[in-house]
């Protein structure tokens, strides 16, 4: 996501129309979950979902989550499992610990990854999260 390149290295940018941005002083529990963009330089313990958008997790996050959305770039560190319906980043800054589910995974140089890949789960992982969200949704 160069958008969220382009935000890090410029804090002072206002985050676009279309993107959420949890400030790195938030400390979520809970379930999160984003009908946009989402920018995560905070804590979230829990689980985050935005099946039709990115999630970008910030270099000085911490996040304890199962993370589910149409692309997950990490920066910070992430202990849970990412599944993505197009993309998985771990980007040099990046730490992972847990289970890596997309049709297409990146891990730069230098990034931390320790846990299982399965690239071919990506339509069962999908639609499991699909429900699963619907079942949440009903349930609100």
């Amino acid at each position: 996501m160069k958008l969220v390149d382009d935000l890090a290295l410029n804090p002072e940018l206002d985050v676009p129309d279309g993107i959420t941005s949890i400030g790195n002083t938030i400390v979520l529990k809970g379930e999160v979950r984003a009908t946009e963009h989402l920018i995560i330089e905070g804590r979230v313990d829990g689980q985050v979902t935005a099946p039709n958008h990115g999630v970008a997790i910030g270099q000085q996050s911490c996040i304890a989550a199962d993370i589910f959305a149409r692309t997950i770039t990490v920066r910070g560190s992430v202990t849970g499992n990412l599944t993505a319906t197009e993309r998985v980043e771990i980007l040099a800054t990046g730490r992972v610990e847990g289970r890596l589910v997309a049709p297409k995974i990146s891990i730069d140089e230098g990034a931390y990854f320790k846990g299982g890949v399965d690239p071919k789960l990506t339509d069962t992982a999908t639609a499991v999260g699909l429900h699963r969200l619907k079942q949440r949704t009903d349930q609100s």
